[in-house]
């Protein structure tokens, strides 16, 4: 397997076996413009020269960006920060990763292209591109040693260093038949999920549905029954140059082998038969090695990769390649080998970076780059007992930081056979349990979508086996998917409505009500339904009256004022919000044709004609001239008490 042995060949190297990682979708011309495969390429031996065996590769860095980003600085913050934008976006590989957006980070100077002039000023001298980082501000290149002092020596090139490699051995996998009979969802894979928690994840409902999962490695052939569901966002081959990451004529044996065996760890699915640590994460693939016995892996494949997996959104990162040869112990301190500058910045930029620790055996410092990395979350191997394996490589680094950071299952896991359909078997390495990891890590994501590459080390390392007790041989112990999840699995979804509450772990704001969580639609009921912490404008009861301003309240500074509210004359206001104040009615009067008197309703007559007062009265008779009916017209029941309400004007209507 492509892990990082401890073994050595004849010369007294040590041979390094390293994970493989592949990367999907279309490639960014800025971040990486390699050359055709060195190996088994056809058109590349029918161009050689009688000067390429004295050829090398050697990284070119600059001193700045250009003149581009100098004008950026030289403004304002506002304007400086437009104008990285800009010339970010206008070049080939404009930064717009997932990871980025959700931390809401700034694009800033490392995000800006190499200089174009000086690299065209480095090609004059006759060397030949490889890649290029927009990180590094470097170039890689391979030189003849005259072109190597030539470009030395340019205006702008800060130094010049070689590409350091990884030599490695080839997967040793143990074939087994398939098998059912651990478990009816999990099969042969339940041990080594259960180990970390995973089943126990899986059970309660992630997957990894929704999150990014970017895989660096030596190809991926995907025809296993074990990727039948898998999708595959985005690939690309940084050693052959295209977007083709399976077998390929030309390829070496075996080249597509670590990283198909890799991904199935991680991401494959067969129900009841196998399963992976996240069977329902989406997948960016990257081919950055070249397996053949003669050409060692080179780290500027790696950079290229690492920086184009961000860029297409990747929320994480795994990778399982060491680089040991060509540095000293005293270069694993974190900031001195450029895969580990890489994989800072990939952790600046919110990429939560998952790296294998190696398999170089038992003694202090045996780990390589970029497990050195203090952005990367580092992962050493266990035997199935969850003690440490002898090969696993340990810290400290040598500005004494614990690595690895934290410990999976890395001996006897059961992987997807390469090369065939539907055979499986087994395989050891710190390579496996980097997958496994990461795997684990993307159901958290699911369950935790705020988590940064700060919270997530850190949530592992506190929920581990030996979070007390943290040492180099396993860091802070076995990863424990079950404690870091919290009570996420056990809060139960009170509404029905898909969502656990927000103090289990989820996401819905009110679990009582089914009409809200995220996602719900806006509706008028004063309630923040999307979860959004924010209502709409029209959405508030300002006077407290119960009726919203989208319910119709067209006046919500009284309370006087609302749909279904008493109208009341003459107040000036439109209680009732149906189109005005209403206008009282006049009192009832009756007025004398003689002397101008009130009109009551009723003829009392005058002295001059008792006669007819007498047949006003009804007929009752007597010399009082109506004065007993006028009388009883006015004080009968209620009579004397509307009329003066009606003098009032207090009489109220309702519509």
């Amino acid at each position: 397997m492509r892990e990082l042995h401890g073994w050595r060949d004849a010369r007294g190297r040590r041979l390094a076996t390293a994970t493989r990682v592949i990367a999907a979708g279309s490639l960014a011309l800025a971040l990486s413009t390699p050359q055709a495969a060195r190996a088994g390429a056809d058109d590349e031996r029918a161009l050689a020269s009688p000067d390429d065996a004295a050829r090398s590769a050697v990284w070119v860095f600059f001193t700045g960006k250009g003149a581009g980003a100098l004008g950026c600085r030289r403004r304002s913050s506002g304007a400086r920060m437009s104008c990285l934008n800009g010339h970010a976006r206008a070049g080939p590989a404009a930064p717009g990763a997932r990871a980025r957006r959700r931390r809401a980070l700034p694009v800033d100077v490392r995000d800006l292209p190499v200089d174009p002039a000086r690299v065209a000023g480095v090609l004059a001298t006759g060397a030949r591109e490889r890649v290029r980082s927009r990180w590094l501000n470097a170039v890689s290149v391979d030189v003849t040693p005259a072109q190597r002092e030539a470009v030395a020596a340019l205006p702008g090139v800060e130094r010049v260093e070689p590409v350091r490699q990884a030599w490695r051995q080839r997967p040793l996998v143990t074939r087994e038949l398939p098998r059912a009979d651990d478990d009816a969802l999990f099969g042969m894979s339940f041990a080594q999920l259960d180990l970390m928690g995973a089943v126990y994840l899986q059970l309660c409902g992630l997957t990894g549905d929704g999150v990014l999962l970017g895989v660096q490695d030596s190809g991926f052939v995907l025809d296993h029954v074990a990727f039948e569901q898998l999708e595959v966002v985005a690939s690309h081959d940084f050693v052959g140059g295209d977007d083709d990451v399976g077998e390929e004529p030309g390829d070496p044996e075996g080249q597509y082998s670590h990283g198909t065996l890799v991904l199935s760890t991680a991401a494959g699915a067969v129900p009841g038969v196998f399963m992976g640590a996240a069977p329902g994460v989406r997948v960016i693939l990257s081919k950055t090695e070249d397996v053949s016995q003669e050409v060692p892996a080179e780290e500027d494949y790696f950079v290229a990769g690492i920086e184009w997996i961000e860029e297409q959104g990747a929320d994480i990162f795994t990778a399982s390649l060491g680089y040991f040869d060509w540095y000293t112990p005293g270069d694993f301190d974190g900031q001195t080998a450029v895969t580990t500058q890489a994989v800072n910045v990939a952790a600046e930029n919110g990429l939560i970076v998952f790296v294998a620790m190696g398999n170089a055996g038992s003694e202090p410092t045996t780990l390589g780059a970029p497990a050195d990395s203090a952005g990367a979350i580092s992962i050493g191997a266990l035997l199935p007992n969850g003690q440490v394996a002898e090969f696993s490589s340990r810290g400290p680094t040598t500005d004494g930081r614990i690595k690895p950071d934290v410990s999976a299952r890395g001996v006897d896991v059961k992987i997807a056979a390469p090369g065939t359909v539907d055979e499986y078997g087994a395989a050891n390495g710190t390579s496996l349990a980097t997958p496994l990891a990461a795997g684990l890590a993307a159901l958290l994501l699911e369950a935790k979508p705020d988590l940064t590459p700060e919270t997530m080390g850190a949530l592992l390392r506190a929920t581990a086996t030996q979070a007390e007790t943290p040492d180099n041989d396993v860091g802070w112990g076995l990863i424990d998917g079950r404690a870091a999840v919290g009570d996420y699995c056990t809060c139960a979804d009170v509404d029905g409505d898909g969502h656990l509450d927000t103090l289990c772990g989820g996401d819905d704001c009110d679990d009582a009500r089914a009409s809200v969580h995220p996602g719900a639609e806006e509706l008028c009921d004063g309630l923040d339904n999307d979860c959004d912490d924010a209502l709409g404008e029209d959405e508030v009861d300002a006077d407290g009256d119960g009726v919203l301003l989208c319910a119709g309240d067209c006046d919500d500074d009284n309370a006087l004022v609302a749909p279904g509210k008493p109208e009341l004359c003459g107040d000036g206001l439109d209680n009732d919000c149906e189109g005005g104040d209403a206008t009282c009615p006049p009192p009832e009067t009756s007025s004398s044709a003689s002397d101008g008197e009130a009109d009551t309703g009723v003829d009392f007559g005058s002295e001059g004609d008792s006669e007819a007062g007498t047949e006003s009265a009804g007929g009752s008779g007597g010399d009082d001239k109506g004065c007993a009916c006028g009388q009883g017209s006015r004080d009968g029941p209620g009579g004397a008490a509307l009329l003066v309400l009606a003098a009032l004007g207090l009489t109220r209507r309702r519509r």
